[in-house]
């Protein structure tokens, strides 16, 4: 009979051992990293903005995938443009005083060695009184969106399958210089 009662407690005690040995084991971390094993990126600091006297040198275009037909006509005639002004070395855009031209130029049209070189198709002008209403702040810091309507040029479609648009930001300000931005492809055509 006491043989019985020793193998229980041998196996409660066992079980014990197994249970605090497997508790107190377990995976240890040496430093944080993403689940693709890279560090994790460094904790973002506070930057000092860019001040108002430093000239506007950079310029940052976001526009939407594609236009949108509003009119149902067919033609896709409205596209929505994010415009950001930079003063580099600073790194967070600015609100600047000034005008923003953004124009549609026929696909390899426009160069940028000599921007006056060819028209473009059409051209919209924010002056300073339109681009204080299209002021907004967001994630990536203050800008300016804009909405670009074919009829409110006068146009319901283009003979183009696509265009290349150009913003230019011409400042208000005596001395700084007309900024471009780079070439964006858009497409004119419902898919």
């Amino acid at each position: 009979m006491n043989s019985r009662i020793k193998k229980p407690q041998n196996f409660v005690r066992t079980a014990l051992v197994l249970l605090l040995a497997g508790a107190t084991s377990g995976c240890v971390t040496d430093g944080v990293e993403s689940t693709t094993g890279r560090p994790l990126p460094p904790k973002p600091r506070k930057v000092a903005p860019a001040s108002e006297s430093s000239s506007i040198n950079a310029i940052s275009v976001l526009k939407s995938q594609q236009p949108m037909d509003t009119t149902g006509n067919g033609f896709p005639n409205l596209l929505g443009v994010g415009v950001y002004l930079f003063a580099r070395p600073y790194p967070i855009p600015r609100f600047a005083d000034g005008t923003l031209v953004c124009s549609l130029f026929s696909p390899g049209s426009f160069d940028q060695l000599n921007p006056l070189a060819n028209d473009p198709v059409v051209s919209w002008t924010f002056g300073p009184e339109m681009m204080a209403e299209a002021r907004v702040n967001n994630l990536i810091g203050p800008g300016y969106q804009l909405s670009l309507d074919l009829g409110a040029v006068g146009l319901n479609s283009l003979e183009l399958n696509s265009a290349d648009l150009v913003v230019q930001f011409l400042p208000t300000q005596f001395g700084d210089g007309i900024i471009y931005s780079s070439i964006q492809r858009v497409p004119f055509r419902l898919y």
